[in-house]
């Protein structure tokens, strides 16, 4: 019997971190807007916002650093999702982008978790992102699907 009960303690002691880092599906749906530099040469750095909703999240806020290199077509990034709580999710994203008109592109390619805060501290995952973002009025969507690692704290 002793034996029996020593599993069961460890189980029980252990089962929290077992647990908080489970996989679980996230999915956001982000409106964005960015600033448009007044001048970019074959690479542009510029800062997108944006407010939307998250799975694990709920109502969340972004922003972070993009730049865009025109003669590859490559995209890459950081952002920061922060939750009405302020927990705060980081990620890093690598990618492509392409005109789809004169004054529209669509971007798609790779998220990953790089830090979080709150009930994210812990937190890894990624995904996949794509989007669209108009020039004319310097807006857009972005959509992410992907996975994040459950901390448990929420």
């Amino acid at each position: 019997m002793k034996p029996f009960a020593l599993a069961a303690v460890l189980c029980v002691l252990m089962a929290p971190s077992v647990l908080a880092l489970r996989p679980v599906p996230f999915h956001a749906v982000i409106d964005t807007a960015f600033d448009i530099p007044p001048a970019c040469g074959q690479t542009c750095g510029f800062t997108i916002s944006g407010v939307g909703q998250a799975t694990h999240l709920g109502r969340v806020s972004t922003d972070g650093p993009s730049s865009i290199d025109f003669a590859t077509g490559v995209q890459t990034g950081t952002s920061t999702l922060t939750a009405a709580d302020g927990s705060e999710l980081k990620i890093e994203f690598h990618g492509s982008f392409s005109p789809t008109s004169p004054t529209d592109v669509a971007f798609s390619g790779s998220w990953s978790v790089i830090g979080g805060t709150g009930r994210f501290a812990d937190s890894d995952g990624g995904g996949d992102y794509q989007g669209a973002a108009s020039l004319a009025t310097a807006t857009g969507v972005l959509y992410l699907d992907g996975s994040v690692s459950d901390t448990g704290g929420h």
